[in-house]
């Protein structure tokens, strides 16, 4: 019995009838030749895991931006948070975890630098530049189909990128229901916030991106003396007091209240005690002065870098470099960019430039800033 035999057998025995089987994958935009040792989604795990985009995530911020303090979250550590929560739930339910780790994995690959003001600051660039309106979960599916290594582009199956796409929700629900009668082969990148995942592997993800964080960041802004406010009895009476209690409390309801149908959800209780955290994260930590503070300085920088490589872009033809008055390292990086990308006259420049800033870290962004525009040529 080969390995692909053995799998499809384990799945019959031990997944339930919900599941996502691996062997019945709908397969991807472009095939791939068969893998004897790993199933699709596997292969997808590790395609994300050895990517840049994903690389990359380790210097892009969570909340806190360029923090001295090493054990605050970045979005790295986040992915793998989110990625651990949803094997447990996924375990218990008898669902495909393979699957649930990749769309963990990958969920966050076109998060922008800067974290939720950096993705506000791109969204206000996209209106005046005529673009779609930015969402970090469309772009993620973008990095998924449209980014290129070495002219490979990251080519996931369309489980994981409806799963991507859908992981986010304009709102935190009390029970997801997963759409049972979309073709995911159809989905693209304007069902970010608009549709449920096609899955319930990735209905367990987008309730594990909220239970990833909203301890933790909690945890991270006592730790980084945003704010010093406990949280309020009416939580931490249901939910627990630390972020390793907050996690444990939501799993074990999440999984009670998911064995059966095509729904994941929680409890009212519960459901209410973890509502009433994230407002009270949006309160004193996502709306706290010293990190809203920060947004002139972030909007200078991205706006400045932004409007730079649009000169550099319009002065480019697609492809090729045409060195000009751009040259150094900084243009070197995006040349190559352009080289990867292999973008269409077609693309709008401010459509190739968002996805450049997109793309890079906290550091990497902070880094050319200087280099362009605070570093004063030598005499």
């Amino acid at each position: 019995m080969d390995y692909i035999d053995l799998v499809k057998a384990r799945e019959e025995k031990y997944l339930s009838r919900r599941a996502t089987k691996s062997t019945e994958s709908l397969g991807r935009m472009h095939d791939l030749p068969p893998d004897p040792n790993r199933t699709e989604f596997e292969r997808d795990t590790h395609r994300i895991l050895h990517s840049w985009p994903f690389r990359r995530l380790r210097n892009k911020a969570q909340v806190f931006y360029a923090p001295k303090n090493d054990h605050l979250c970045t979005r790295m550590e986040h992915a793998l948070h989110v990625a651990s929560i949803s094997s447990t739930i996924c375990n218990h339910l008898r669902l495909n975890v393979d699957l649930a780790e990749a769309i963990a994995l990958a969920h966050d690959l076109g998060h922008p630098p800067f974290g939720h003001i950096g993705e506000e600051i791109l969204r206000g660039l996209h209106k005046r530049n005529h673009l779609p309106l930015f969402k970090h979960e469309a772009q993620s599916l973008r990095v998924i189909d449209r980014f290129r290594t070495k002219r490979e582009t990251l080519n996931l199956t369309y489980e994981v990128r409806d799963g991507v796409v859908c992981h986010c929700g304009e709102r935190f629900v009390q029970t997801l229901k997963r759409n049972r009668q979309k073709d995911m082969t159809t989905v693209q990148m304007d069902a970010a916030r608009r549709q449920r995942p096609a899955t319930l592997e990735g209905c367990v993800v987008r309730f594990a991106d909220v239970i990833s964080y909203v301890g933790r960041d909690y945890e991270d802004a006592v730790q980084a003396k945003i704010v010093d406010k406990k949280l309020p009895s009416s939580i931490t009476r249901v939910l627990g007091n630390t972020n390793s209690q907050i996690i444990g409390t939501i799993i074990r309801d999440v999984i009670q209240n998911s064995r059966r149908g095509d729904t994941i959800k929680l409890s009212s209780e519960v459901y209410s005690a973890t509502d009433a955290l994230l407002q009270f994260n949006i309160d004193y930590i996502y709306n706290n002065k010293r990190i809203r503070g920060q947004y002139n300085r972030i909007e200078q920088m991205l706006s400045d870098l932004f409007y730079y490589f649009l000169e550099v872009t319009q002065a480019t033809e697609r492809g090729k470099r045409k060195k000009g008055n751009y040259r150094g390292d900084t243009a070197d990086v995006f040349y190559e960019f352009l080289e990867d990308m292999q973008y269409t006259p077609e693309e709008p420049d401010a459509r190739i430039v968002s996805d450049f800033i997109a793309g890079m870290t906290d550091t990497f962004a902070t880094r050319i800033y200087q280099d362009l525009f605070l570093v004063s040529p030598p005499a």
